[in-house]
Protein backbone atom coordinates (compact mmCIF):
# COMPACT_ATOMS: atom_id res chain seq x y z
CA UNK A 1 0.00 0.00 0.00
CA UNK A 2 1.37 3.27 -0.31
CA UNK A 3 2.21 5.69 1.97
CA UNK A 4 2.16 9.19 1.94
CA UNK A 5 5.00 12.06 1.63
CA UNK A 6 3.32 13.55 5.20
CA UNK A 7 3.46 10.30 6.43
CA UNK A 8 7.43 9.08 5.40
CA UNK A 9 8.41 12.78 6.59
CA UNK A 10 7.24 12.26 9.92
CA UNK A 11 9.18 9.43 10.19
CA UNK A 12 12.66 10.05 8.86
CA UNK A 13 12.60 13.67 9.81
CA UNK A 14 14.79 13.51 12.53
CA UNK A 15 16.87 10.84 11.48
CA UNK A 16 17.36 12.70 8.26
CA UNK A 17 19.21 15.45 9.73
CA UNK A 18 21.65 13.73 11.72
CA UNK A 19 22.42 11.30 8.76
CA UNK A 20 22.73 14.03 6.32
CA UNK A 21 24.83 16.42 8.47
CA UNK A 22 27.50 12.41 9.03
CA UNK A 23 27.45 12.79 4.91
CA UNK A 24 28.22 16.07 4.67
CA UNK A 25 31.21 16.06 7.25
CA UNK A 26 32.63 12.63 5.93
CA UNK A 27 32.32 14.80 2.33
CA UNK A 28 34.29 17.43 3.38
CA UNK A 29 36.87 18.49 5.78
CA UNK A 30 35.20 21.51 7.43
CA UNK A 31 36.51 23.26 10.16
CA UNK A 32 35.03 26.46 10.27
CA UNK A 33 34.14 27.03 14.15
CA UNK A 34 30.34 28.39 12.77
CA UNK A 35 29.62 25.49 11.05
CA UNK A 36 30.94 23.42 13.48
CA UNK A 37 28.83 25.29 15.91
CA UNK A 38 25.93 25.71 13.92
CA UNK A 39 25.56 21.62 13.53
CA UNK A 40 25.73 21.47 17.20
CA UNK A 41 22.79 23.67 17.51
CA UNK A 42 20.96 21.98 14.77
CA UNK A 43 21.21 18.86 16.04
CA UNK A 44 19.94 19.88 19.57
CA UNK A 45 16.66 21.26 17.70
CA UNK A 46 17.97 25.08 18.29
CA UNK A 47 17.33 26.10 14.55
CA UNK A 48 17.56 29.65 14.83
CA UNK A 49 20.71 29.96 16.39
CA UNK A 50 21.86 27.46 13.66
CA UNK A 51 20.61 29.91 10.85
CA UNK A 52 22.73 32.79 12.70
CA UNK A 53 26.19 31.00 12.72
CA UNK A 54 25.46 29.69 9.59
CA UNK A 55 24.73 33.68 8.11
CA UNK A 56 27.67 34.39 9.65
CA UNK A 57 30.08 31.58 7.71
CA UNK A 58 28.38 32.71 4.88
CA UNK A 59 29.41 35.72 4.77
CA UNK A 60 33.10 35.37 5.68
CA UNK A 61 33.14 34.01 1.62
CA UNK A 62 30.01 36.16 0.77
CA UNK A 63 31.76 38.09 -2.20
CA UNK A 64 33.52 35.20 -3.74
CA UNK A 65 30.55 33.12 -3.36
CA UNK A 66 28.07 36.25 -5.36
CA UNK A 67 31.34 36.68 -8.25
CA UNK A 68 31.19 33.04 -9.23
CA UNK A 69 27.00 32.56 -8.75
CA UNK A 70 27.42 35.70 -11.61
CA UNK A 71 29.40 33.77 -13.74
CA UNK A 72 27.49 30.35 -13.31
CA UNK A 73 24.17 31.72 -14.15
CA UNK A 74 25.98 33.46 -17.19
CA UNK A 75 27.83 30.15 -18.45
CA UNK A 76 24.32 28.59 -17.94
CA UNK A 77 22.24 30.49 -20.03
CA UNK A 78 24.61 29.19 -23.22
CA UNK A 79 23.77 26.80 -25.39
CA UNK A 80 26.16 23.40 -25.88
CA UNK A 81 27.21 24.97 -28.95
CA UNK A 82 28.11 28.46 -27.75
CA UNK A 83 29.96 26.59 -25.12
CA UNK A 84 31.90 24.65 -27.93
CA UNK A 85 32.73 26.94 -30.22
CA UNK A 86 34.06 29.63 -27.53
CA UNK A 87 35.45 26.92 -25.76
CA UNK A 88 34.27 28.10 -22.14
CA UNK A 89 34.66 25.92 -19.20
CA UNK A 90 32.14 26.28 -16.22
CA UNK A 91 33.75 28.64 -13.34
CA UNK A 92 34.63 26.50 -10.16
CA UNK A 93 34.97 27.34 -6.73
CA UNK A 94 35.81 25.49 -3.09
CA UNK A 95 33.17 22.86 -3.15
CA UNK A 96 32.80 23.11 0.83
CA UNK A 97 31.33 26.85 0.28
CA UNK A 98 28.33 24.64 0.06
CA UNK A 99 28.27 23.59 3.25
CA UNK A 100 26.79 26.46 5.07
CA UNK A 101 23.67 26.71 2.68
CA UNK A 102 22.72 23.56 2.68
CA UNK A 103 22.78 23.27 6.20
CA UNK A 104 20.87 26.79 6.74
CA UNK A 105 18.77 25.70 4.16
CA UNK A 106 18.11 22.79 6.22
CA UNK A 107 17.21 24.49 9.07
CA UNK A 108 15.18 27.14 7.26
CA UNK A 109 13.17 24.18 5.59
CA UNK A 110 12.68 22.98 9.54
CA UNK A 111 11.33 26.63 10.90
CA UNK A 112 8.49 26.44 7.99
CA UNK A 113 11.15 29.26 5.90
CA UNK A 114 10.77 27.29 2.48
CA UNK A 115 11.31 30.61 -0.14
CA UNK A 116 15.14 31.03 2.10
CA UNK A 117 15.31 27.33 2.28
CA UNK A 118 14.85 27.00 -1.42
CA UNK A 119 17.49 30.01 -2.03
CA UNK A 120 20.20 28.52 0.17
CA UNK A 121 19.65 24.66 -1.12
CA UNK A 122 19.73 25.92 -4.45
CA UNK A 123 23.62 27.77 -4.15
CA UNK A 124 24.51 24.83 -2.25
CA UNK A 125 23.87 22.62 -5.45
CA UNK A 126 25.59 25.52 -7.77
CA UNK A 127 28.79 25.53 -5.73
CA UNK A 128 28.54 21.88 -5.66
CA UNK A 129 26.40 19.88 -7.93
CA UNK A 130 27.63 16.51 -6.35
CA UNK A 131 26.01 16.97 -3.20
CA UNK A 132 23.59 14.36 -2.77
CA UNK A 133 22.14 15.79 0.58
CA UNK A 134 21.24 19.20 -1.03
CA UNK A 135 19.49 17.23 -3.87
CA UNK A 136 17.77 15.17 -0.75
CA UNK A 137 16.24 18.31 0.48
CA UNK A 138 15.67 20.28 -1.66
CA UNK A 139 13.21 17.20 -3.46
CA UNK A 140 11.95 16.76 0.06
CA UNK A 141 10.74 20.71 -0.25
CA UNK A 142 9.63 20.45 -3.56
CA UNK A 143 7.31 17.68 -3.03
CA UNK A 144 5.67 18.80 0.44
CA UNK A 145 5.02 22.30 -1.72
CA UNK A 146 2.64 19.95 -3.80
CA UNK A 147 6.02 19.83 -6.98
CA UNK A 148 6.04 16.34 -7.33
CA UNK A 149 7.72 16.17 -10.72
CA UNK A 150 10.51 18.79 -9.59
CA UNK A 151 11.06 16.82 -6.27
CA UNK A 152 11.22 13.47 -7.87
CA UNK A 153 13.31 14.58 -10.50
CA UNK A 154 15.51 15.95 -7.28
CA UNK A 155 15.17 12.76 -5.43
CA UNK A 156 16.67 10.55 -8.57
CA UNK A 157 19.33 12.64 -8.84
CA UNK A 158 20.72 12.55 -4.85
CA UNK A 159 19.67 9.09 -5.22
CA UNK A 160 21.66 8.45 -8.31
CA UNK A 161 24.79 10.19 -5.83
CA UNK A 162 24.48 7.25 -3.21
CA UNK A 163 22.52 8.70 -1.09
CA UNK A 164 20.16 5.90 0.08
CA UNK A 165 17.49 7.74 1.89
CA UNK A 166 16.46 9.62 -1.56
CA UNK A 167 16.52 6.33 -3.52
CA UNK A 168 13.64 4.91 -0.56
CA UNK A 169 11.57 8.19 -0.51
CA UNK A 170 12.10 7.86 -4.28
CA UNK A 171 10.35 4.32 -4.19
CA UNK A 172 8.13 4.89 -1.80
CA UNK A 173 6.48 7.84 -4.00
CA UNK A 174 6.14 6.04 -7.08
CA UNK A 175 8.75 8.60 -8.63
CA UNK A 176 9.44 5.73 -10.94
CA UNK A 177 6.15 4.79 -12.17
CA UNK A 178 7.08 9.21 -14.10
CA UNK A 179 9.80 7.67 -15.76
CA UNK A 180 8.28 4.60 -17.15
CA UNK A 181 5.13 6.61 -18.42
CA UNK A 182 7.62 8.98 -20.24
CA UNK A 183 9.87 6.12 -21.56
CA UNK A 184 6.34 4.73 -23.05
CA UNK A 185 5.46 7.70 -25.17
CA UNK A 186 9.31 8.09 -25.99
CA UNK A 187 9.08 4.67 -27.65
CA UNK A 188 5.68 5.02 -29.22
CA UNK A 189 6.64 7.83 -30.75
CA UNK A 190 9.98 6.87 -32.12
CA UNK A 191 8.01 3.99 -33.70
CA UNK A 192 6.49 7.10 -36.01
CA UNK A 193 10.32 8.58 -36.77
CA UNK A 194 9.27 11.41 -34.24
CA UNK A 195 12.71 11.68 -32.85
CA UNK A 196 12.60 15.14 -31.37
CA UNK A 197 9.56 14.76 -29.24
CA UNK A 198 10.79 10.90 -28.11
CA UNK A 199 14.16 13.12 -26.95
CA UNK A 200 11.67 15.73 -24.89
CA UNK A 201 9.78 12.80 -23.36
CA UNK A 202 12.98 10.59 -22.65
CA UNK A 203 14.53 13.49 -21.32
CA UNK A 204 12.06 13.49 -18.52
CA UNK A 205 12.85 9.66 -17.67
CA UNK A 206 16.45 10.61 -17.45
CA UNK A 207 15.47 13.21 -15.20
CA UNK A 208 14.14 10.84 -12.63
CA UNK A 209 16.88 8.06 -13.28
CA UNK A 210 19.92 9.18 -14.54
CA UNK A 211 21.45 5.42 -14.68
CA UNK A 212 18.94 3.92 -16.23
CA UNK A 213 20.41 1.69 -18.87
CA UNK A 214 16.72 1.47 -20.71
CA UNK A 215 16.36 4.94 -20.84
CA UNK A 216 19.71 5.65 -21.92
CA UNK A 217 19.31 3.28 -24.61
CA UNK A 218 16.03 5.15 -25.64
CA UNK A 219 17.61 8.42 -25.63
CA UNK A 220 20.28 7.24 -27.75
CA UNK A 221 18.05 5.72 -30.39
CA UNK A 222 16.46 9.25 -30.38
CA UNK A 223 19.80 10.87 -31.15
CA UNK A 224 20.49 8.65 -33.84
CA UNK A 225 17.40 9.64 -35.70
CA UNK A 226 18.23 13.05 -35.50
CA UNK A 227 21.81 12.26 -36.79
CA UNK A 228 23.43 12.98 -33.58
CA UNK A 229 25.79 10.03 -33.37
CA UNK A 230 28.56 11.14 -31.31
CA UNK A 231 26.14 12.33 -28.71
CA UNK A 232 24.08 8.02 -29.36
CA UNK A 233 27.04 6.37 -29.05
CA UNK A 234 27.98 8.12 -25.95
CA UNK A 235 24.25 6.79 -24.30
CA UNK A 236 24.93 3.86 -26.01
CA UNK A 237 27.94 3.17 -24.56
CA UNK A 238 27.02 3.83 -20.80
CA UNK A 239 23.90 2.22 -21.36
CA UNK A 240 26.26 -1.26 -22.07
CA UNK A 241 28.45 -0.42 -19.34
CA UNK A 242 25.60 0.06 -16.44
CA UNK A 243 23.88 -3.10 -17.72
CA UNK A 244 25.69 -5.59 -19.98
CA UNK A 245 22.47 -7.65 -21.00
CA UNK A 246 20.55 -4.60 -21.97
CA UNK A 247 19.56 -5.67 -26.03
CA UNK A 248 18.22 -2.43 -27.13
CA UNK A 249 21.78 -1.06 -26.06
CA UNK A 250 23.71 -3.26 -27.78
CA UNK A 251 20.98 -2.90 -31.07
CA UNK A 252 20.77 0.69 -30.74
CA UNK A 253 25.41 0.61 -30.92
CA UNK A 254 25.07 -1.49 -33.70
CA UNK A 255 22.71 0.45 -35.47
CA UNK A 256 25.23 3.30 -35.33
CA UNK A 257 28.17 1.26 -36.48
CA UNK A 258 26.15 0.46 -39.26
CA UNK A 259 25.12 4.08 -40.49
CA UNK A 260 29.12 4.70 -39.83
CA UNK A 261 29.92 2.10 -42.59
CA UNK A 262 31.97 -0.21 -39.27
CA UNK A 263 29.96 -3.03 -40.44
CA UNK A 264 31.80 -5.55 -38.35
CA UNK A 265 31.83 -3.61 -35.26
CA UNK A 266 27.64 -3.22 -36.23
CA UNK A 267 27.44 -7.22 -36.82
CA UNK A 268 29.16 -7.83 -33.30
CA UNK A 269 26.87 -6.18 -31.50
CA UNK A 270 23.66 -6.73 -33.50
CA UNK A 271 24.83 -10.65 -32.89
CA UNK A 272 24.94 -9.50 -29.17
CA UNK A 273 21.27 -8.43 -29.38
CA UNK A 274 19.85 -11.37 -30.95
CA UNK A 275 21.48 -13.58 -28.70
CA UNK A 276 19.57 -11.45 -25.75
CA UNK A 277 16.39 -11.60 -27.51
CA UNK A 278 15.95 -14.01 -30.21
CA UNK A 279 12.77 -12.63 -32.05
CA UNK A 280 13.98 -9.27 -32.18
CA UNK A 281 13.40 -8.75 -35.88
CA UNK A 282 15.46 -5.29 -36.13
CA UNK A 283 18.18 -6.82 -35.15
CA UNK A 284 18.07 -8.89 -37.24
CA UNK A 285 17.49 -6.61 -40.03
CA UNK A 286 20.48 -4.24 -39.76
CA UNK A 287 22.87 -7.49 -38.94
CA UNK A 288 21.31 -8.14 -42.79
CA UNK A 289 22.43 -5.04 -43.91
CA UNK A 290 25.84 -5.24 -42.14
CA UNK A 291 26.13 -8.73 -43.33
CA UNK A 292 25.87 -7.18 -47.12
CA UNK A 293 28.32 -4.69 -46.33
CA UNK A 294 30.99 -6.95 -45.72
CA UNK A 295 29.75 -8.90 -49.04
CA UNK A 296 28.61 -11.95 -46.33
CA UNK A 297 25.22 -12.66 -48.78
CA UNK A 298 24.50 -15.75 -47.61
CA UNK A 299 24.43 -14.78 -44.09
CA UNK A 300 22.39 -11.46 -45.07
CA UNK A 301 19.67 -13.74 -47.04
CA UNK A 302 19.46 -15.85 -43.62
CA UNK A 303 18.87 -12.99 -41.48
CA UNK A 304 16.29 -11.53 -43.62
CA UNK A 305 14.46 -15.19 -44.15
CA UNK A 306 14.49 -14.57 -39.91
CA UNK A 307 12.77 -11.20 -40.17
CA UNK A 308 9.94 -12.48 -42.72
CA UNK A 309 9.24 -15.53 -39.70
CA UNK A 310 9.10 -13.03 -36.84
CA UNK A 311 7.33 -10.05 -38.96
CA UNK A 312 5.49 -11.45 -42.09
CA UNK A 313 3.47 -8.80 -42.72
CA UNK A 314 6.06 -6.63 -43.38
CA UNK A 315 7.70 -5.86 -46.81
CA UNK A 316 11.05 -4.66 -46.05
CA UNK A 317 12.91 -8.00 -45.95
CA UNK A 318 11.28 -9.32 -48.59
CA UNK A 319 12.01 -6.35 -50.86
CA UNK A 320 15.69 -6.55 -49.40
CA UNK A 321 16.29 -10.08 -49.98
CA UNK A 322 14.95 -9.92 -53.52
CA UNK A 323 16.96 -7.46 -54.46
CA UNK A 324 20.00 -9.15 -53.15
CA UNK A 325 19.09 -12.70 -54.52
CA UNK A 326 18.34 -10.70 -57.92
CA UNK A 327 22.27 -9.28 -57.66
CA UNK A 328 23.31 -12.81 -56.83
CA UNK A 329 21.84 -14.12 -60.23
CA UNK A 330 18.67 -16.15 -58.54
CA UNK A 331 15.96 -14.26 -60.98
CA UNK A 332 13.37 -17.05 -59.70
CA UNK A 333 14.10 -16.25 -55.90
CA UNK A 334 13.90 -12.56 -56.48
CA UNK A 335 10.94 -12.36 -57.96
CA UNK A 336 9.35 -14.47 -55.50
CA UNK A 337 10.22 -12.08 -52.94
CA UNK A 338 8.91 -9.04 -55.21
CA UNK A 339 5.87 -10.33 -55.74
CA UNK A 340 5.42 -10.87 -51.60
CA UNK A 341 6.59 -7.64 -51.17
CA UNK A 342 4.01 -5.95 -53.60
CA UNK A 343 1.35 -8.34 -51.74
CA UNK A 344 1.80 -6.43 -48.95
CA UNK A 345 2.02 -3.11 -50.49
CA UNK A 346 5.42 -2.12 -50.85
CA UNK A 347 5.38 0.21 -54.25
CA UNK A 348 9.31 -0.21 -55.08
CA UNK A 349 8.25 -3.95 -55.29
CA UNK A 350 5.54 -3.28 -57.41
CA UNK A 351 8.15 -2.22 -59.65
CA UNK A 352 10.55 -4.73 -59.23
CA UNK A 353 7.59 -7.16 -59.67
CA UNK A 354 6.69 -5.79 -63.14
CA UNK A 355 9.75 -6.84 -64.10
CA UNK A 356 9.45 -10.14 -63.54
CA UNK A 357 6.30 -11.32 -65.92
Amino acid sequence: MKRSFTSFFSLYFFTVVSVMLSITEFSFSQTNPLVISGKEKQKKGNHNEAIVDFTNAIKKNDAEVQQYLKKFDDFSKLTDFEKAEKELKAPTIDSSYAIPYYLRGVSYSVTGKNSDAMDDLNTAIKIYSKLGAAFYERGKLKYSTGKKDEGCIDLGMASSLGDSLAKEMFDLNFCWNEAVIANKEAISKLKFNEFQSALDEIQKSLKLCPDSASYLATRGRCYLGLGKKDLAMADFDKSVSISKNNYMAYFGRGEAFYTLGKFQEAFDDLSKSIQMNESFPDAYLYRAYSCEGMSKNESALYDYKQVMRLKPRDPIAFLKSGILKNEMGDKKGACADFNKAASLGNTEAIDYAAQCK
